[in-house]
């Protein structure tokens, strides 16, 4: 079996729409992508990164963590994840969720503000 690693956000979001706003690709993105300006999302620009391929996210918003488990290769990552979100002892109820195959993200980052929380909680390797 091949390995490979994961980076992975949680976050709490005011929305489903707020969130869904935030990760998906901006439309505008393609018809203007010669400007150094232009982010492929809003989740790509609070990662300072103009454009990943988003074939290689997934995201979701859901009521808490332990609906994440139907996710892409849950049953590997969910208990790490698990582990690390008790380790931080975040602040806020989780209700969405961002994972991308690394190096897509050259320097991952938390990124908190008025509108939402989203923590970058590092790698976790798969098998596929």
């Amino acid at each position: 079996m091949d390995r490979q690693i994961l980076d992975f956000w949680v976050g709490n979001f005011r929305t489903e729409e707020d969130f869904f706003q935030f990760v998906e690709e901006d439309e505008n993105y393609y018809i203007e992508e010669e400007s150094d300006d232009t982010y492929i999302s809003k989740f790509a620009e609070s990662q300072d990164t103009l454009w990943f391929d988003q074939d290689l996210m997934e995201y979701g918003f859901e009521q808490s963590v332990q609906h994440f488990s139907e996710y892409s290769f849950a049953e590997q990552w969910l208990p790490v994840l698990y582990n690390r979100i008790n380790e931080m002892n975040l602040k806020f109820d989780i209700n969405s969720l961002v994972f991308v195959s690394q190096g897509q993200i050259p320097q991952p980052k938390s990124v908190e503000n008025d509108e939402f929380s989203l923590v970058y909680l590092g790698g976790i390797e798969f098998e596929y």
